[in-house]
């Protein structure tokens, strides 16, 4: 029921203020990438990509 609110309150929100604020939670997420790649590239010092 929680995430059916959830999708019905962003289809309002799409619809009243348009799509600029999922372009915005886009970058967002596109820098959190950037940083998490970054960041994987930084431990694999050895150059292994893990273990297994």
């Amino acid at each position: 029921m929680k995430n059916l609110l959830f999708t019905i309150l962003i289809i309002v929100l799409v619809v009243l203020l348009g799509t600029w604020p999922l372009s915005i939670l886009g970058k967002v997420f596109e820098y959190i990438g950037i940083a998490f790649n970054w960041l994987a590239d930084a431990l694999n010092f050895f150059g292994w990509n893990g273990i297994l």
